[in-house]
């Protein structure tokens, strides 16, 4: 439910037109609890018990007093310190602010999708005001691009062959992105309840001056008798590591339901401990039973900045291969008609199909990848079938040469294509069952 259709349904359930959308983004960011006759109408639109609301308000209450927060992805460190977070922020003293920096991290690391205000101010801890100035100043600058849906305005990571975007985002990822890369990693992990992060990390991010981080220091708090599996722990934190490119520790604790915010263990008394929300993938990637070759190839395209790590929603691999089917079903419509766009199309859906086994090792092609990688990566791993991909591409890019003599198909061409993309998606649709995280 989004933050303007809960409102609607409280105002109209309420009777209280007083109740709108900047009023729910106070609740979520902290910045205010819902009053008690507000949290009763809340329990009847999100069909939560009213004490379970009074006990979340309680608790709010307490950490406010304590000079606590649980933060999720990038929020402030303390509520109430919003005016804080627009000086020069330690952990990246080259940038005007952590807003700025909230910002860069959500668009630049997830740069297949848009952001709302809303979701932009929700990462950088921030007013809609401060972040609506800053998605200015970085659009004039040509890292952000922002388009309309109707009253809405999305923004989203610039044209990712923009010379500044690739080092930028690689500069993020090391700094405001390590709560999210955390929250992905982790929270595919079945059992992990609460993450907090701790060490010189926490205090850079709290705004405590200071040397850079040398590394990760992580608290992982399992519901009491559960213990999650040690290996599928071993694995995140090796995927965190290689992505962060510096050490992670961790240590596992059973959850204390009375503790409001959790604390490493040997953190120095008085500073910061960031907790982080676990990011949790539409569907958790089974272990691999599948024998990959071309692991070498793999971590030398990663080394080499052609493949980057990906966790949470977005290692997933059912949507492109959802995507691809409906090129192939939209080719076989036009084929006769219109032999070049048809092939153009089956080029795309071979480029999705190979996305997909790639998104499902949590695996994407990087911001500045050379065009062959997803051919090369995936036909390293599940063999010369899917070379297929390579040819594709290179076949169709002489199709964006209308004087060349190469740059019309033939309808057998196009006959046998659809043959052999199809076969590829059923080939891939059988191994994203069997392939798991990559690491």
């Amino acid at each position: 439910m989004s933050q303007y259709t809960l409102a609607s349904e409280l105002a109209t359930i309420s009777g209280r037109p007083t109740i709108t959308r900047d009023l729910v983004a106070r609740w979520e960011r902290g910045h205010q609890i819902p009053r008690a006759g507000t949290r009763q109408w809340l329990s009847v639109v999100l069909q939560v018990p009213r004490e379970q609301l009074d006990i979340a308000a309680a608790a709010a209450r307490r950490r406010s007093r304590l000079g606590h927060a649980v933060v999720t992805e990038n929020a402030p460190a303390q509520p109430g310190h919003a005016r804080r977070a627009q000086g020069t922020p330690p952990l990246l003293p080259m940038f005007r602010s952590r807003v700025q920096g909230g910002i860069l991290a959500a668009t630049l690391l997830n740069p297949d999708r848009s952001f709302s205000l809303t979701e932009l101010a929700e990462h950088a801890g921030a007013s809609l005001a401060s972040v609506d100035k800053e998605n200015k100043l970085l659009e004039r600058a040509g890292l952000l691009t922002s388009r309309r849906e109707g009253t809405i305005r999305l923004m989203r990571a610039a044209d990712q062959h923009g010379a500044l975007i690739g080092p930028l985002t690689e500069l993020m990822r090391l700094t405001y992105g390590v709560p999210q890369i955390v929250g992905e990693e982790f929270g595919s992990v079945p059992g992990v309840a609460r993450i907090a992060l701790g060490g010189i990390w926490a205090d850079r991010f709290a705004g405590i001056p200071g040397p850079e981080p040398d590394g990760i220091e992580l608290l992982i708090a399992t519901p009491p008798g559960k213990t999650p599996d040690e290996h599928a722990l071993s694995v995140a934190a090796q995927r965190a590591e290689q992505r962060l490119k510096r050490p992670l520790t961790f240590t596992t604790v059973p959850l204390d339901p009375d503790l409001d915010t959790l604390q490493i263990p040997h953190q120095r008394p008085g500073h910061p401990v960031v907790e982080v929300a676990a990011i949790r993938p539409r569907s958790v990637p089974r272990p691999s039973d599948v024998e990959l070759d071309g692991r070498d190839t793999i971590h030398h395209l990663i080394h080499a900045g052609q493949l980057e790590m990906i966790g949470g929603p977005g290692a997933n691999g059912r949507p492109f291969l959802d995507l691809a089917a409906k090129h192939i079903a939209s080719a076989e419509r036009i084929g006769e008609n219109a032999p070049d766009s048809t092939f153009i199309l089956l080029s795309q859906a071979a480029q999705l199909i190979g996305s997909s086994l790639l998104a499902q090792q949590g695996l994407r092609a990087s911001m500045n990848a050379a065009e062959h990688v997803v051919g090369t990566a995936v036909t390293a791993q599940f063999g010369h079938q899917f070379s297929q991909i390579e040819l594709l591409r290179r076949r169709s890019r002489e199709l964006d040469v209308p004087t060349s003599r190469d740059s019309h198909v033939t309808p057998a061409e196009v006959s046998t294509y659809l043959r052999t993309v199809r076969t590829l998606l059923a080939t891939a649709t059988h191994l994203a069952e069997k392939i798991g995280l990559f690491s």
